[in-house]
């Protein structure tokens, strides 16, 4: 499913009406369609039941105006409310407007909220503001928007929620929280991204007519991450299969203090379905990891009592490196320059394909030409914090445009980047995708660790990186969604993700 930036869907818009010659009040028509058939299913058809839209002069507005003409020829008692006057109502907007004024409709211009009574309808449409918001909500819409959401009235939005912003998903202000949203043609990067996801309620893109061909000029793809990934990667292995042939995973990670990252990334791997794990540990933690990891195999580096990597014995990892189908380097490393001088030299000398997280990123602070000397295919997993790290900025530039912001790091690396978040963006090439699986039970400690775990166990059984990451990413958030009945937000910690992941991938595997 398609997921455009505003400026893209401006584009969409100029190419479908002046090269495509699809004007655009035809699309405005079918777009009011679509609102009124959601409408239609949301409620029966009945004399009685009264619809209040309320329409800027926006885009959005002329949709409502659309919808209302069809709802009244239904049977159903609709009362429209426009924010602007009547003389600032222009363009295809206008015609639909002048249609529903000349059909009988009565039209109420500038009307406070508290001049009347929310409750007294059985549903709210919401046509105040459109995906082309700048700034902030203008106080007297902000107070249409409280009372909107103070009704208790249900609330349909017309492509987004009034008050969201379209590109970054963040509330401008004031911000309306609809139960359902009808986005219209495709979906926007503000309702894929929180909090705009969670205000849009549930989704519905309706087809308003744009032929494939709007399209074609876009430079990126930008998609959901779907299950089809799932279904074509996760068959069964091959009966005569043994574990050389699984995958076999490196682990480097974990520190003094930060033993569990290793193990939940070296579990996490297993779990995924690698058939051998080595983790490489600081020798004087082995006690440690001998007790928490049983399948594990560990491999203890001279640390000096130190807890910590050194280049001591660099031979057993250049061993390793050599053995392995693929790297997992950084979850608990530690950012002593011990640790990240060490780190760097196994970077230095690896060949084989790459998942780069946490503290290991450190290396590359503000040295992105770092990334072009890798000698393999890489994936790197920041969370926003890390993300803005890597290009020197404040995390809030991430946050404005994560889907810019991912394609761009992805760009300038040259190898596929997963940002985490919400939703978590898989970015190469000129592509992203975006995961809607998971919730926000997952912001808990060790949850990246475990993820970084599948992703590599993917990657080293023969999965390409950009692949790994997208459904790593979908196996991830489902195995929280599973477990969100049993241990709801707050009491999912990362330990039980690994429980559920077979889970997760069986479904797959047995389809």
């Amino acid at each position: 499913m398609r997921i455009l930036s505003i400026d893209e869907a401006r584009s969409v818009d100029r190419h479908t009406s002046k090269e495509l010659g699809i004007q655009s009040e035809t699309l405005m028509r079918n777009a009011g369609n679509a609102v009124a058939e959601k409408v239609k299913k949301m409620l029966a058809v009945d004399s009685g039941i009264r619809v209040l839209l309320l329409c800027g002069k926006g885009n959005n507005g002329g949709d409502g105006y659309a919808a209302a003409e069809l709802l009244v020829s239904w049977g159903f008692d609709c009362f429209i409310y426009s924010s602007v006057a009547q003389n600032q109502i222009s363009g295809e907007v206008k015609t639909f407007h002048d249609r529903c004024a000349e059909s009988g409709l009565e039209i109420t211009y500038e009307l406070n909220s508290s001049d009347i009574s929310l409750s007294d309808f059985d549903l709210i449409i919401d046509g105040l503001l459109g995906t082309g918001i700048k700034g902030q909500v203008r106080p007297d819409t902000a107070e249409w928007i409280y009372a909107i959401n103070e009704s208790n009235v249900p609330i349909l939005s017309i492509d987004i929620p009034s008050g969201v912003n379209g590109d970054s998903g963040q509330i401008s202000g004031s911000a309306v929280k609809a139960d359902i949203t009808v986005t219209l043609g495709f979906l926007k990067q503000g309702i894929v991204l929180e909090p705009g996801a969670s205000l849009a309620g549930e989704i519905t893109v309706a087809d308003i007519g744009y032929p494939e061909e709007a399209f074609d000029k876009l430079k990126t793809d930008k998609k959901l991450i779907n299950h089809t990934l799932a279904k074509q990667s996760l068959t069964p292995p091959l009966p005569d299969t043994y574990k050389h042939r699984q995958g076999k995973v490196l682990v480097i990670a974990g520190s003094i203090g930060f033993t569990g990252a290793c193990c939940l990334t070296s579990n996490g791997a297993l779990r995924t379905g690698a058939g051998l794990v080595i983790a490489a540990i600081p020798a004087s933690l082995n006690i440690i990891y001998e007790s928490k990891l049983t399948e594990v195999i560990t491999a203890p580096l001279s640390d000096g009592g130190s807890g910590h990597f050194r280049l001591d014995d660099f031979a057993i990892i250049e061993e390793k490196l050599e053995w392995c189908d693929t790297l997992i380097i950084g979850p608990g490393l530690g950012t002593d320059n011990e640790s990240l001088d060490f780190a760097k030299a196994v970077l230095d000398k690896c060949s084989k394909p790459i998942l780069i997280d946490a503290d290991a990123l450190r290396l590359f602070h503000g040295n992105l030409d770092l990334f072009g000397k890798l000698k393999s295919d890489f994936v790197i997993t920041p969370h926003h914090g890390e993300a803005a790290q890597l290009l020197n900025v404040e995390k809030e530039v991430v946050a404005f445009d994560p889907f810019g912001f991912a394609l761009e790091v992805s760009s300038k690396i040259g190898g596929t980047i997963v940002l985490k978040g919400a939703p978590t963006l898989v970015a190469t090439d000129n592509s992203i995708t975006a995961n809607i699986t998971g919730h926000q039970g997952l912001a808990t400690g060790g949850s990246g660790d475990v993820l970084s775990g599948i992703i590599g166990s993917l990657m080293a059984q023969g999965l390409k990186p950009s692949d790994a990451a997208k459904l790593g990413a979908l196996i991830h958030g489902e195995a929280a969604d599973h477990l969100l009945d049993t241990h709801g937000y707050r009491g999912l910690i990362a330990e039980d993700l690994l429980d559920e992941i077979p889970t997760v991938i069986s479904q797959y595997e047995r389809t």
